[in-house]
């Protein structure tokens, strides 16, 4: 399970925007967070060291997001919009 650093969130126009923080994510790890989101993005913080390793990924699963990314034990940030 991803290490939840911090949580956020802010009010728009078009929905609630949710932020959530993470230390030293690993390929596979999951949180548990909003389900059925209108939308969601993740961002890696870090060196990942080589470009071919830098990138990030994440899938939702009714609420479930697993994350996937280039580089092992980076800091990342999802951002939700529900």
């Amino acid at each position: 399970m991803a290490a939840l650093r911090t949580a956020a969130s802010s009010t728009s126009g078009q929905g609630i925007i949710k932020v959530f923080q993470f230390t030293t994510v690993v390929d596979g790890d999951t949180f548990t967070g909003p389900a059925s989101p209108k939308a969601f993005w993740v961002q890696g913080v870090g060196n990942p060291g080589t470009q071919a390793a830098a990138g990030v990924h994440a899938t939702e699963s009714s609420g479930t997001y697993t994350f996937y990314p280039g580089t092992d034990s980076l800091d990342m940030t999802l951002f939700v919009l529900t």
